[in-house]
């Protein structure tokens, strides 16, 4: 009885055993079965969406939102954070932050090394030139009335490599639509891509928008129809008003200093007429300054949803909208102005609109949405000292005639600087060639005559960044990722915080690889997004493989950025657009 009774025992345990092994056999996958297989985790993260909303805001610092966020209503900037992912330590990984720059990265995810656009403008040596980054001499202009004549439009044959929009057309044969509007070019074209069904801006020489052949030879008709029965006229003496009362405007300046006006003046309320007694080019160089620009830009962008049925099929739509007027109040008022805090306020109302036309249109359970800045912005170096800080304006003819004198003294007399632009010396080369002087030298001499003028703390040169012997560090790291061999300089000028070379008459500007001029917000918003704050490290630049990733496509040709995977749920994991 004693040994059946351990035979019986020994069976058990082997049969536990083979039991316990069983379980751990990997078991066969859901498309190995019969029948339609299951969806998998991986296949949760990415999302039937109809729509892809592209919204950036020109020159929008992060810490706008959190100093600005309790004068915004529900709909707007709250829904999206509450509903949505905020990357709270988002940083351009480059410089310069300019517009150009920006919307490049966001739309390809990479940086200008790649990607080409290196500025607004570069010098160009071959024609000895400065070029606007989008501008196209073989392009015309196309308005409500046709073709123009002349050439110099705008078009996207700078840009090197594909974008998001690119992609999303690519994957489906081109069933997807793509259309991008701004009041600026560059923030219409190149979110657009290479090739898509159309890129519009505003004309502040016409008052309407417009587009280039590069698209298309005529405008389309809702274009022209939206020109004709919503003119930006009807703005015309409306009266540019704090929105909200004065208490809430006390977080910023009092009043302003003499330097901070514009076309519309000085201090509230300004009347939008740009000193003209009716509608003309003046006006509409004021009216995109004001935020009631804002406003007819997103009704823009309503009529392209409706007359191009943009999410209306199973084939995923992208929308991309830049308000460029916070840029532009920006420049002149400055980030610490009353100006700057209404034009967020009126703003994040014109978002919660389109928000709410969005929904009821396409829903917005069928829809994505991205939201960045392109760039931030200096505060104004006269109100820094005012309130005890060094900041200043740096002159660009100090910077060329330090390099000069001194590549003249070493090497002889010439025109040794050619251009100075993007914080960049552009020397001669052929001069250098012709003679025979050693190009790291010259760049060393012009670097070192640099350092001597105010304001200048660091240079890097041509032979650095191409010989790849940049030292380690943020700064470093961003000039590299800024430079491109056919359009950058040869020595780059890095300045003091808080200083900058003056641009023209604006009371500030940005361009620096300062956090004022890097940091911007990075919003997510969808089905697919896991809501929350997120702090960890990242960049605009992985915008568009985030996107990618959700809509399981292949992202940018040339991406640098990152899949944002803590703010997707569940994490991606075996698609294309994850790797």
């Amino acid at each position: 009885m004693t040994m059946t009774n351990n035979r019986n025992k020994a069976l058990t345990r082997i049969i536990v055993v083979l039991l316990f092994a069983f379980t751990l056999l990997p078991q066969s996958s859901d498309a190995q079965r019969p029948g339609p297989p299951r969806a998998s985790a991986a296949r949760g993260a990415t999302t039937r969406a109809k729509l892809v909303l592209l919204i950036v805001v020109d020159q929008f610092r992060y810490d706008y939102l959190e100093r600005f966020g309790d004068l915004f209503g529900s709909g707007g900037f709250k829904r999206l954070l509450n509903e949505g992912a905020l990357f709270t330590n988002a940083n351009y990984d480059y410089v310069p932050t300019f517009t150009a720059c920006g919307h490049a990265a966001i739309s390809s995810g990479s940086v200008p090394a790649l990607n080409g656009i290196v500025g607004n403008a570069w010098f160009d040596r071959q024609s000895g030139k400065v070029r606007v980054m989008v501008a196209d001499d073989s392009a015309h202009l196309i308005t409500s009335g046709g073709a123009s004549a002349n050439g110099g439009a705008a078009s996207p044959r700078t840009l090197i490599g594909t974008t998001i929009a690119d992609q999303i057309r690519l994957a489906n044969n081109f069933q997807s639509k793509v259309v991008a509007a701004s009041l600026k070019d560059r923030s219409a074209v190149l979110p657009g891509g290479q090739r898509p069904n159309g890129a519009f801006w505003f004309s502040e020489a016409d008052g309407e928008f417009v587009s280039s052949d590069y698209y298309s030879k005529e405008l389309p008709a809702w274009v022209k129809k939206f020109s004709a029965a919503d003119r930006a006229d009807k703005y015309f003496g409306m009266k540019w008003e704090r929105v909200l009362p004065a208490e809430a405007y006390k977080r910023a300046q009092a009043e302003n200093l003499p330097m901070q006006r514009s076309s519309l003046g000085s201090h509230f309320p300004y009347v939008v007429t740009g000193g003209e007694e009716k509608p003309g080019p003046k006006f509409y160089n004021a009216f995109v300054i004001s935020p009631f620009a804002s406003e007819y830009l997103a009704a823009f962008g309503k009529a392209a949803l409706d007359a191009e049925s943009l999410g209306a099929d199973e084939y995923p739509d992208l929308l991309s909208i830049s308000f460029s007027s916070p840029d532009l109040a920006g420049h002149y008022y400055g980030p610490d102005s009353q100006e700057t805090v209404d034009t967020y306020v009126r703003l994040d109302r014109v978002i919660a609109d389109l928000l709410s036309y969005i929904d009821k249109k396409v829903g917005l359970a069928n829809t994505i949405i991205a939201v960045t800045g392109d760039h931030g912005v200096a505060p104004i170096p006269e109100y820094m000292r005012s309130k005890g800080f060094d900041a200043r304006r740096l002159s660009v003819r100090a910077i060329q005639d330090a390099a000069n004198k001194a590549l003249g003294a070493r090497f002889g007399d010439g025109k040794w600087v050619l251009n100075f632009i993007n914080d960049q010396l552009y020397l001669d080369q052929k001069l250098i060639a012709e003679k025979k002087v050693d190009p790291a030298e010259a760049e060393r001499v012009a670097g070192d005559a640099a350092l001597t003028t105010d304001g200048v703390v660091n240079y890097f040169t041509r032979t650095q960044i191409v010989g790849g012997r940049m030292p380690i560090g943020a700064i470093a790291r961003r000039v590299n990722n800024g430079f491109n061999r056919e359009r950058s300089g040869d020595v780059w000028i890095i300045t003091r915080p808080l200083c900058f070379f003056v641009e023209g008459e604006l009371p500030t500007t940005h361009g620096s690889p300062y956090n004022y001029d890097t940091h911007v917000p990075v919003i997510l918003f969808g089905a697919s997004v896991r809501p929350g704050r997120y702090n960890a490290d990242c960049s605009p630049s992985d915008i568009a493989p985030t996107l990618a990733a959700m809509l399981a496509i292949e992202p940018p040709s040339n991406r640098t950025g990152r899949v944002l995977v803590e703010a997707l749920a569940p994490p991606i994991q075996g698609n294309a657009g994850a790797q």
